[in-house]
């Protein structure tokens, strides 16, 4: 059999080798440090062949290259007996390394018990025996040892005794009977290395006492492969994906380095429930996890949040124990399903004279319970509410929509606005409830500054601030916005007069219909954004012809007594365009003496009465037109009259005439009457005041 041997390098670092390594054997791949090349002997190390568990490295594995501390009852010679000097293979001659090697390897019982290493001495309290029965209520239990990634070993267990004065022991038996100890304090949780006396190659059995106030209570032990007992991290919680498949949660991660083949665990609960456990579909079978990743198949609640947790280990290999679980993740919040439809009512106030109006939400949140992991802000479980805003008016913005988070108040303008108020969590948008905020009504009562050439069509407005974007809206009166036309304008230069000019030439057919538009102006500094913009102007406009569109039709001339006739007409077409009509002109004219009067009377009158300015005898003729402020509109076609004389009806009295034999009632005077028709003359009644006068 071949015997191992102990190499020495330059550098005085111990090493194993086995002589067998001139023959190919490997390097075993968990040693931690390389053999160093250049022998300065094959020394023999001979002894008791269980006392080489106390090596780091079991030369079982036939490695090439070892690391770790021997133990104090290795023997050495060289492979020809001799203690003194000794030929290499090579026949080179080597140093003598006999008191080198006794300053290394140190004496049964006199190693030091540091404050890491496992102490390879009795421990200082009593003996386990006087304190309570394994697995005890109070004692330590739950046992679990285990390799780390890239963090040597540890072992953990669970204590539900005092924490005040308690120590705990890890114990730790080799196969050889030697048993060592490492001093945790009143932690449950100890890391050591594989260069801190125990063998993690090789099967070991390991238990906890906790000595508490002169009592030694002991757990149970287990027995193990320290090497083989790997134990996964939990899945990364921060990027765990979560997402709906077929009625079901999915949840993705990526896989933590060299843990491939994980088995997967999950645990869940609702608000006031326990934990419910999980097995997640073996990945092998699973079109889950792309690029390496790893994923799980959780039940979802439709009316209830839920709180998750996963875990995992490595997949027992055959004829092997189980790994470890890892950790518990961080908790995954999922709300449920389906979110509850908010209610929502809103109150919008007149247009100030800001050019904004407030309009103030009203909404009433569902309550949603939530699990215990989930409470605190940003779980993932929560709710929350947003408004999707959609400015109606003014299409040739450039922005027309925002989404913005739920606030109880906006300042918008005057325009038609669509309001969606609707709640989002972690899949996304959830029911909204639509909302529609109509364009205000109210319009100055004046008339736009617009004059109508042949070139085209000019507006004026006092400017605002520097820097602003105009959009000019319009549309025929009544319409729902749809037919609405604009167009944007940004000044570069202040106009000396104070005034923003804006013209659309005749080629564009701007307001060339002849009827009555609507016109707004909007204003923003900010175009960008829909909820920026308010109204600077609001008004009407009588586009084409409005002179000709505007004459009043149905001009009537009635007499209605011996000297005033009454003048009626319908409405002006420009009186259904609010501020666009000033007045009305009626027009009278002596056809006889060619003399004209006019007389002006407000736009809500449609009839005149002429009293007192006409005069016996003469023909006349009547014309009404319609003006606006800027323009004279044209007359009606006219309508001739003629005033007649008035004649005497007499009247016969008893006293005068003696014809009739009754009195007439007291107080009614025998005076002629005048009567229209009679042709009789009679004397020109005296000038009296008029209602109207020509």
């Amino acid at each position: 059999m071949d015997l191992p041997v102990l190499d020495i390098s330059p550098c005085g670092v111990l090493y194993l080798a086995s002589l067998t390594q001139h023959h190919g054997c490997e390097i075993h791949p968990h040693c931690s440090m390389n053999l160093l090349h250049g022998h300065f002997g094959p020394w023999l190390i001979v002894g008791r062949e269980d006392l080489f568990d106390l090596l780091s490295c079991s030369v079982s594995t036939c490695s090439g290259a070892w690391t770790g501390h021997l133990g104090p009852h290795w023997q050495l010679r060289s492979s020809s007996g001799a203690t003194g000097l000794c030929m290499d293979p090579m026949g080179q001659l080597v140093a003598r390394l006999v008191p080198l090697l006794l300053l290394l390897l140190p004496e049964q019982g006199a190693e030091a018990c540091g404050t890491s290493r496992c102490c390879f001495q009795d421990p200082p309290y009593p003996d386990a025996d006087s304190g309570s029965p394994p697995d005890s209520a109070s004692g330590p239990r739950d046992l679990s040892c285990y390799r780390l990634f890239d963090a040597g070993f540890e072992c953990s267990w669970e204590y539900d005794g005092p924490a005040a004065g308690v120590s705990h022991f890890l114990r730790c038996c080799l196969k050889s009977g030697r048993c060592c100890y490492f001093a945790a304090g009143s932690a449950t949780k100890l890391q050591f290395s594989d260069q801190d006396g125990i063998s993690v190659l090789h099967t070991v059995t390991l238990w906890v006492e906790s000595w508490v106030t002169n009592r030694t209570e002991k757990s149970p032990e287990i027995t193990l492969n320290l090497y083989n007992s790997v134990k996964y991290d939990p899945p990364p919680s921060g990027d765990i994906k979560v997402s709906m498949s077929a009625g079901q949660l999915l949840m993705e991660w990526e896989t933590p380095a060299r843990q491939d083949g994980a088995e997967l665990q999950f645990r869940h609960r609702t608000p006031g429930s326990p934990w419910k456990l999980g097995n997640c579909q073996h990945q092998d079978d699973a079109a889950f996890g792309e690029n390496n990743g790893e994923s799980c198949l959780c039940p979802l609640e439709i009316d209830t949040a839920q709180e998750f947790q996963l875990r995992r280990r490595q997949r027992p290999r055959p004829g092997a124990s189980a790994s470890p679980w890892s950790s518990w993740s961080r908790p995954v919040c999922v709300p449920p399903g389906t979110l509850p439809q908010p209610e929502v009512k809103f109150l919008v106030e007149p247009l100030a004279s800001n050019g904004t109006r407030q309009v103030t939400l009203q909404m009433q949140r569902p309550q949603l319970q939530l699990p215990e992991g989930c409470r605190g802000p940003k779980s993932g479980a929560e709710v929350t509410y947003h408004l999707h805003l959609h400015m109606l008016s003014c299409p040739c913005k450039a922005q027309a929509t925002k989404t913005m988070r739920f606030r109880k108040t906006l300042h918008l303008s005057g325009a038609a606005y669509d309001l969606a108020v609707f709640s989002c969590n972690r899949f996304g948008p959830g029911p909204n409830q639509s909302l529609h905020i109509p364009a205000d009504t109210y319009t100055e009562p004046r008339a736009l500054n617009i004059s109508v050439r042949t070139s085209g069509t000019t507006m004026h407005w006092p400017a605002q601030a520097s820097g602003l974007t105009y959009c000019i809206e319009w549309q025929p009166q009544g319409q729902d916005g749809s037919t609405a036309n604009c167009t944007l304008t940004t000044p570069k230069d202040q106009d000396p007069t104070g005034m923003v000019t804006h013209h659309w030439s005749q080629a564009s057919g701007a307001m060339q219909q002849t009827t009555c538009y609507h016109i707004i102006v909007f204003a923003s500094s900010r175009p960008e954004k829909p909820n920026s913009w308010y109204t600077l102007l609001s008004a009407y406009h009588f586009g084409g012809n409005a002179s000709v569109a505007g004459i009043p039709q149905d001009v009537l001339v009635s007499k209605g007594g011996l000297d005033f006739v009454s003048v009626d007409w319908k409405p002006s077409p420009l009186s259904t365009c609010p501020g666009v009509l000033k007045e009305y002109v009626i027009r009278c004219q002596n056809k006889d003496s060619n003399q004209v009067s006019e007389l002006s009377v407000n736009s809500t009158e449609t009839q005149v009465i002429l009293r007192g300015c006409l005069g016996a005898g003469a023909n006349y003729s009547v014309q009404v037109r319609a003006d606006t402020a800027t323009m004279k509109g044209a007359w009606s076609q006219p309508r001739h009259f003629h005033m007649g004389f008035p004649v005497v009806h007499f009247v016969h009295c008893p006293h005068i005439s003696g014809e009739l034999p009754e009195h007439p009632p007291p107080g009614r005077p025998c005076v002629p009457q005048p009567e229209q028709g009679l042709s009789a003359p009679v004397p020109t009644p005296a000038h009296t005041p008029c209602q109207h006068c020509c």
